[in-house]
């Protein structure tokens, strides 16, 4: 195969691999059992119900206890999304996929800062599982002072195609679904054109350099299109193949 045709497999969740430092690595022995036709669930962005066809859905001994022993931020943030994804998955829902801020972070290996967990989500997660979990409402946010977690649902559903492009982080023994990065930077230069915010276009830039080698051009500039911010894009382009980021 291709590497472009790895690299999306690796993003789509269809082939097992993991990010680290915003580059993707593969275990052998996890590669040889895909190939011999044994993905462990973990690896497809799922996970798979036990021979009672029961999902276990973490409670909230185990959320503070998995979470409380992790201390880097963005980390930590990974692995509440990681656990939360758990808990839809055993009822049924969609999982959440970490967007905005959060999102950024981590494709820039921590370089953007931010404190608020960004997702795209059903309510009924947010409303039905996080209590449950020790979270206490705070106008849009949802706050968790011990874990220093706040956490808030901007959006509730995906564009078409976006799901089948998350990038999929395996974490805390489960898997975190980030949007993908020709999607978050698109989104940034958009708010950049159509808002004049100056600070999200170089975040589009430093996005664009630290994932050069995993972007999706065509995909990138059909996404650029339909949210009329292709001239953009082309600029920041054509700036890479400048600086001899790009082959």
């Amino acid at each position: 195969m291709s590497e472009r045709t790895v690299y999306q497999m690796a993003r789509d969740g269809r082939l097992p691999a993991r990010r680290v430092g915003g580059r993707w690595r593969f275990r052998p022995e996890e590669i040889e059992r895909w190939l011999d036709g044994s993905v462990s669930p973990a690896a497809q962005g799922l996970a798979t119900p036990d021979r009672q066809g029961s999902i276990p859905e973490p409670d909230r001994f185990q959320v503070e206890e998995t979470l409380g022993r992790i201390d880097d931020p963005l980390e930590r943030r990974l692995a509440f999304v990681s656990l939360l994804t758990a808990a839809c998955v055993a009822r049924g829902w969609l999982p959440p996929v970490v967007v905005g801020g959060h999102a950024v972070e981590f494709y820039t290996a921590g370089g953007y800062a931010t404190v608020d967990i960004d997702l795209v989500s059903a309510h009924e997660p947010l409303e039905e599982v996080l209590p449950r979990w020790g979270f206490v409402p705070r106008g849009r946010h949802w706050l968790h002072e011990q874990l220093g977690l706040v956490v808030e649902a901007p959006g509730s559903q995906l564009e078409p195609g976006q799901r089948e492009r998350v990038t999929n982080v395996e974490i805390a023994g489960g898997v975190t679904q980030i949007l993908g990065v020709e999607d978050l930077i698109v989104d940034r230069l958009a708010a950049c054109v159509h808002w004049r915010s100056e600070e999200d276009c170089r975040w589009a830039a430093v996005l664009v350099d630290a994932q050069a080698e995993h972007i999706d051009r065509a995909y990138l500039l059909e996404r650029a299109r339909a949210l009329e911010v292709e001239g953009r894009v082309t600029q920041l382009l054509g700036e890479l193949d400048d600086a001899g980021g790009h082959s």
